[in-house]
């Protein structure tokens, strides 16, 4: 009896300890907030018990969805990343994840790839696979990717959404027939959605801010050019502007996105003054504000530059768009509105972006600290990863990095956008376009002094920074601000680095941290040296291109004691082979080796490498005679 009392204490004590033990795991991911109860997924007031990794996980996600709805992105974000063990059961989590990181423009890839997560997994009580196929899409129309965007919103139901989403594929793709098909359906059946009347007043207008003349106010465009109007546009323009004036109270901004289609000027003034009386400042609306007189041009300028918010971090500075800074410019007709804004532009501390497909993702950000350049990022694929980024010392290119093409046999082909390892060439500029140094990922190519040059940007002087003023101005001139223009770079590869290098350096292969310097003539190697910790510890001899002898410090004791001879069927050196490394791991070419451990002028140890194993031998007495060899594993 006592025996079975014990044995039950025991069980007890066990039971006891376990929950303890699961009560401690489980405390710190629910100690930020109380544990709310799950909705029914039918929107009843009684849901079906969750337990285990389930349970976890729907309190995961019901915590994350409060602090998104309380702009809280960053720590959700955190705490979706942490809870990713939990995404087998739990398709909230992926997706809410995927939200997060959209939110806080993480690489698109990284969406795409939570979002399908969120897909797969198909078990869902917060949200839908409907909301993560719309989400799907729209990540793909960022990245331009609009027929894989069709196809995702293919299986959805009609709703505002999936309307609007489809508008934008076909605006992106220029497919006007469809866009106005779909355009006048999803006006029929959604009239009081305000973002269709920005996707369709966006599709008809040129690029850039620019204000139309009066006598070109309501000019319809596509592609830049004016188009032949059609009854359908006809018939969608004189909808939109009927209905405009009550949309605007639920989306004032339409007021300015609109006011280049309205003919009347005293109508479109109206909408204007309304739109500011209502405190609206947007830097998108100066054009039509400056365009209607509602405003001075020193008035736009100082509105442009924050220069009347007390509020705005000068450090940071505004972020401005390059056609909208243009567009002011070319509106801009007193003398007082040219020199203050030519002034705020030659000291500008900021970021200027520009969008040139003008779906709203600019693909160019430029750093800016009083009137020189810090930084510049070109991001052509909208993915989250910029082909290109320059740092500038001084407002000139320092150092850069570029992201190249996958090379077979010499030649770039297509990489995916969001898929695949990327390789980025990491520059530095001696004087630019003259290159210091190129690296690839372990592999450094060393040209010439002044003799290869790259410039993947080349430098323009942005309008109204450089126009001349009378000596009386405030201002007097100055050679204007400078902005960097993306040039095509698709001929950089590991040919081209090769054939202008001086020589190759990489980590050396006989010792950890060491490093090889191969030097080159003419893309050929003729020598290499391995330095280690401020000492040369090998030297190898090439003829035509193949590795021949080398003279090597095996011990480290500062002598080359040993001598490799290298196998002389291998491939010699190509250039044009892109994916070899230019260089060899000798352990695996070596035909003989010798070594004299003491320094008395006597071989004492040899190898002879064979296809089959290695003999070593052995010069027992010194006489330069090896008596003695046996075979062995290579």
């Amino acid at each position: 009896m006592a025996v079975k009392l014990k044995n039950a204490a025991d069980s007890f004590l066990r039971g006891l300890a376990v929950l303890w033990y699961t009560a401690a795991l489980l405390l710190p991911v629910y100690a930020q907030s109380p544990e709310p109860r799950s909705p029914a997924p039918g929107g009843g007031d009684e849901a079906p018990e969750v337990l285990g990794d389930a349970a976890a996980a729907e309190k995961y996600a019901v915590w994350a969805r409060q602090a998104i709805e309380e702009g809280r992105w960053g720590e959700a974000e955190a705490a979706l990343e942490r809870a990713a063990d939990y995404a087998s059961v739990s398709s909230d989590l992926s997706y809410l994840l995927a939200l997060a990181r959209f939110h806080e423009n993480r690489p698109r890839g990284t969406v795409l790839e939570a979002v399908r997560r969120s897909l797969e997994a198909d078990r869902w009580r917060l949200y839908t696979p409907e909301t993560a196929r719309l989400l799907e899409a729209e990540t793909l129309i960022a990245v331009r990717a609009f027929p894989e965007a069709l196809r995702s919103l293919s299986s959805l139901p009609e709703s505002a959404e999936s309307f609007r989403f489809r508008l934008l594929v076909f605006k992106g793709l220029g497919n006007a027939v469809q866009f106005r098909t779909t355009m006048a359906q999803a006006l029929d059946r959604y009239p009081r959605d305000t973002r269709l009347l920005r996707i369709l007043f966006e599709f008809y207008r040129p690029s850039g801010y620019a204000y139309p003349e009066s006598g070109r106010r309501g000019t319809l465009f596509q592609n830049d050019q004016p188009v032949a109007i059609e009854a359908v546009d006809r018939d969608l323009m004189a909808l939109a502007l009927k209905r405009l004036p009550l949309l605007t109270g639920d989306d004032p901004a339409l007021a300015y996105v609109a006011a280049p289609f309205i003919r009347d000027t005293e109508e479109a003034r109206r909408l204007m003054g309304a739109y500011r009386a209502g405190g609206g400042k947007a830097p998108e609306a100066l054009p039509a504000a400056l365009g209607l007189g509602l405003i001075s041009g020193a008035r736009a300028v100082d509105e442009l530059f924050c220069r009347d918010n007390v509020d705005a971090p000068r450090s940071a500075g505004p972020v401005l768009d390059r056609a909208l800074l243009e567009s002011i410019w070319v509106l801009l007709r007193d003398k007082q509105g040219r020199d203050r804004f030519m002034r705020n532009l030659l000291g500008f501390s900021g970021v200027i972006t520009e969008d040139r497909n003008r779906d709203g993702f600019p693909e160019t950000r430029i750093r800016y600290q009083d009137g020189m350049i810090l930084a510049y990022s070109h991001d052509a694929g909208q993915d989250g990863f910029a082909e290109l980024e320059i740092t500038f010392t001084a407002g000139t290119p320092d150092r850069g990095e570029l992201t190249l093409l996958p090379e077979d046999n010499g030649r770039p082909f297509a990489c995916v956008v969001s898929g695949g390892e990327q390789l980025k060439a990491r520059v530095w500029w001696e004087r630019y376009p003259a290159v210091l140094r190129t690296e690839l990922g372990e592999t450094a190519y060393i040209p010439r002094p002044l003799e290869f040059f790259l410039a993947p940007v080349r430098f323009v002087t942005l309008p109204g920074s450089e126009e001349p003023v009378p000596p009386q101005a405030e201002f007097s001139g100055s050679g204007g601000l400078l902005y960097p223009e993306g040039e095509t770079f698709s001929g950089l590869s590991r040919r081209v680095l090769t054939s202008s290098a001086l020589a190759i350096e990489r980590p050396g292969g006989n010792f950890s941290g060491a490093l090889e310097r191969v030097e080159l003539e003419r893309s050929v190697p003729l020598r290499a040296r391995e330095h280690l910790k401020g000492r040369i510890v090998s030297e190898t001899e090439f003829f035509l291109g193949r590795p021949v002898v080398q003279h090597i410090d095996l011990d480290l004791d500062g002598r080359m004691e040993t001598i490799r001879r290298f196998r002389q069927n291998i491939p010699s050196f190509d250039p044009e082979d892109a994916g070899a490394n230019h260089t060899w791991d000798y352990g695996k070419i070596i035909a003989s080796s010798e070594s004299d451990w003491d320094g008395d002028g006597v071989f004492e140890y040899g190898e002879e490498h064979l296809p089959g194993g290695v003999i070593r031998s052995w010069d027992i007495n010194r006489d330069g005679v090896k008596e003695y060899s046996e075979t062995g594993k290579d």
